[in-house]
């Protein structure tokens, strides 16, 4: 399996709760996606980012699936303008 990990710094008025809601509709819209989740920051330490987003695929080809996937880059169109930062960290899981 592959673990699909972003981190968002966002600028303060980006719409979090809507931006969390869109993100984990996708399991409703990618079969690709076995897991998403979004969660977000409870701001214990102000260099955080905002949001993190975490999402199991089965293996690096469904992850080039979802990355591409229409509805996945309308999620990305709706969140670009908000996003100061991104890192990002893909990597296989075992077990």
């Amino acid at each position: 399996m592959i673990k699909h990990i972003v981190l968002l710094k966002t600028k303060e008025n980006a719409p979090l709760q809507e931006i969390k809601k869109k993100i984990e509709n996708l399991k409703n819209e990618i079969k690709e996606i076995i897991s998403i989740e979004a969660g977000i920051d409870i701001n214990f330490d102000p260099a955080s980012s905002n949001l993190a987003i975490i999402t199991i695929l089965k293996n690096e080809k469904d992850l080039e699936i979802y990355a591409k996937h229409p509805k996945h880059i309308e999620v990305i169109k709706f969140i670009k303008p908000y996003i100061l930062e991104r890192n990002v960290v893909d990597f296989e899981k075992k077990g």
